[in-house]
């Protein structure tokens, strides 16, 4: 039995990019100590993905699958939100918290749980209220400002009434402005990704011979149309969830552990806003073209930050029109300090705890 405090992390299971970006963090508390218990809540694939990346360091991390949120439901083949669907399934979730904050509380007393760890799941704070135990929601949104635009104000008081529990909270670089208006004690960080290898980053880029294009429009979206590249003069690395068809393309298998390392190969990034693939290219100073999506309110706010700051364009999805607008965009990356904040934010919660 290991001796020691334990931080639990509380993880949407919405996509991966929750999940990526508390790796780092992870990874460097764990690195950063000797005696600290992890524990890792989050859906099957996300935490299959957490555990292929940060192991069980020698049983101080444990894992359990499960579903933390219920995120967004996109109509088929589209990153358009199906709202009615939404709205039934977020119900269903709503009336489970009683059920889950009751389960959960027996589960963290017999742990010993020393602080809460939500990026963004919202009933786990009834938890860190009801047991006393501290709680940190670390996030640039809240699912309130998305929900608002297509659910009634009575379902988004349920999510507010849980997040405004937290008794602290980290916002990213890019945060929504609106989340101060029911949290009252946070402090601003900059970025957070998992750090790139340079060698690796060398090797891959000796695999292409021209420039080369990341895409992304996120694991948890299937776009059908198949669009075919192959008269264009660049080489293509995609993610899954886009159909590109050419020689130059090249497919990331859906397990592939280090697609910043390809992002950071790439001389342009395509993607759809959302904040960890943003992130890491940010970070990797590239040119970055944003797929327009109106409907989503942290994409939306990404996207008018960026521009506003002259760090990324906002396109439609023509390639052509979009490379051509990339080769001539210009990103001021010289008038701002982004920095990858991972280990600030650890030594942050290691602070609630007395470490």
């Amino acid at each position: 039995m290991i001796k020691g405090k334990t931080i639990a992390f509380f993880i949407s299971d919405h996509g991966f990019g929750h999940d990526s970006r508390n790796i780092p963090i992870i990874r460097y508390i764990l690195e950063a100590t000797k005696d600290i218990r992890i524990i890792i809540k989050t859906g099957k694939n996300q935490g299959q993905f957490i555990r292929d990346l940060v192991g069980d360091f020698n049983g101080r991390v444990t894992y359990f699958f499960e579903a933390m949120d219920m995120g967004l439901v996109l109509k088929e083949n589209s990153l358009d939100v199906d709202s009615e669907k939404l709205e039934e399934k977020v119900q269903d979730y709503i009336s489970s918290f009683e059920e889950k904050v009751s389960k959960e509380n027996e589960f963290l007393h017999y742990n010993n749980v020393n602080l809460i760890v939500s990026d963004i799941v919202p009933w786990i704070f009834k938890c860190a209220n009801e047991l006393s135990i501290p709680s940190i929601l670390i996030s640039n949104f809240t699912w309130v400002e998305i929900y608002k635009e297509y659910l009634s104000n009575e379902i988004c008081d349920k999510y507010i009434d849980c997040y405004k529990l937290a008794d602290k909270a980290l916002f990213y670089e890019l945060y929504m402005e609106e989340m101060k208006n029911y949290i009252e004690s946070y402090e601003e960080v900059s970025l957070c990704s998992r750090e790139f290898d340079l060698e690796k980053v060398d090797k891959i880029k000796k695999n292409f011979e021209r420039s080369i294009v990341y895409i992304s429009v996120g694991r948890s979206v299937d776009l059908q149309k198949e669009i075919n590249v192959s008269n264009l003069e660049y080489d293509f690395i995609v993610t899954d969830g886009i159909k590109l068809k050419g020689h130059n393309v090249y497919y990331l298998p859906t397990k592939t552990p280090n697609t910043q390392d390809y992002l950071m190969a790439s001389d342009f990034v395509i993607t759809k806003a959302g904040w960890e693939t943003v992130s890491e290219a940010l970070l990797a100073k590239k040119k970055i073209a944003l797929l327009t999506r109106d409907n989503v309110a942290e994409d939306r706010n990404t996207i008018f930050m960026l521009k506003d700051k002259k760090l990324a364009i906002e396109v439609d999805f023509s390639l052509e029109d979009v490379l051509k607008r990339l080769e001539d965009f210009n990103p001021k990356f010289n008038r701002y300090d982004l920095k990858n904040d991972y280990k600030k934010i650890g030594d942050i919660l290691l602070s609630q705890i007395g470490v």
